[in-house]
């Protein structure tokens, strides 16, 4: 069996890759869209990528996106940045070192040591394309060189909870009010689904598609639905490996009761239900990734003596 210490690095490896890879991308798009549209306020739109990541800043305070580089792309002490995913990562990595394959590690080391420590908006673009290229590497290698043993679920089980909460917080930042083309252009380009939908779709973005697609599309690897039945399946291999099983009576694994049950809520619901009273529903989504990491400890990385 695979030592708790090794599965709780690979697990957050996993988690602060696709942190730092999401992060790049949703600032991309909407630092991007400032220099789109002379309409929009520079403070209000700071403001909303702030809260996006949880962080409050007072209404009064006039924000810019220098700010928001510092703070969110090169702040290597704050994990929510893009450098202080990739450091921790790192961190984590050099702990993990056993068994992560030598591309793995050294893709996460130049990536890290290669971010630039200071970023001016004129570059912001250069440095989020190298972000998000760079982690698609580290990604692409570790599908491509390591195992599908416990080190690998670990890690892929840590990017899928991660890549389900950022959805969730872009989600729960939307205004669903706001259904013009634009928006919801916007709302699809910041999760990487733009270019899927309309393949999928073949036509005119429609709000209410585009929510559906982002959220219940089975076979669109950053939809929620998928992400969350990808959770279930690792699950339930690394229970087979430490000898638990789904039998007649259900799991008793609590990760793969909570990842079932939001699972199903969201796949047996209809948009209209979801939708309802969707800041809520996207804050109990958020909620679902905490709780499955805290099950998690206490089966596998902090497990009761």
């Amino acid at each position: 069996m695979m030592l708790s210490r090794i599965a709780d690095s690979m697990f957050w490896i996993g988690r602060y890759v696709e942190r730092a890879d999401q992060t790049a991308r949703i600032l991309d798009v909407g630092l991007q869209s400032l220099t789109e549209d002379p309409d929009l306020g520079v403070s209000d739109s700071c403001r909303a990528l702030y809260e996006i990541f949880g962080i409050q800043r007072p209404a009064e305070e006039q924000l810019t996106v220098q700010e928001v580089l510092e703070d969110l792309v090169t702040d290597r002490a704050n994990p929510s940045s893009v450098a202080g995913a990739l450091q921790a990562a790192r961190e984590n990595a050099r702990g993990a070192r056993e068994v992560l394959s030598t591309e793995v590690w050294e893709s996460i080391n130049a990536t890290t040591l290669g971010l630039p420590r200071q970023l001016w908006p004129s570059r912001m673009h250069g440095a989020f394309q190298y972000a998000t290229d760079r982690c698609a590497v580290v990604t692409g290698l570790i599908d491509s060189s390591m195992t599908r043993d416990e080190a690998w679920l670990f890690l892929r089980i840590g990017q899928l909870l991660e890549r389900v909460d950022m959805l969730a917080r872009v989600l729960q930042g939307h205004d669903l009010e706001n259904t013009t083309d634009a928006s919801t252009v916007l709302l699809l380009r910041t999760c990487s689904a733009h270019e899927a939908y309309i393949r999928s779709y073949r036509g005119r973005v429609r709000a209410s598609r585009a929510i559906e697609f982002l959220l219940l599309d089975s076979i669109f690897p950053r939809s929620a639905a998928y992400c969350l039945m990808e959770v279930d399946e690792a699950l339930d291999t690394l229970a087979k490996l430490h000898g638990s099983t789904f039998d007649r009576m259900g799991t008793e694994e609590p990760g793969r009761r909570i990842v079932g049950r939001a699972a199903a809520s969201l796949r047996f619901r209809s948009l209209e239900d979801l939708v309802a009273d969707f800041e809520e529903e996207m804050e109990q989504l958020q909620m679902v990734t905490g709780a499955v990491t805290r099950a998690l400890g206490a089966t596998y990385f902090h497990p009761a003596s």
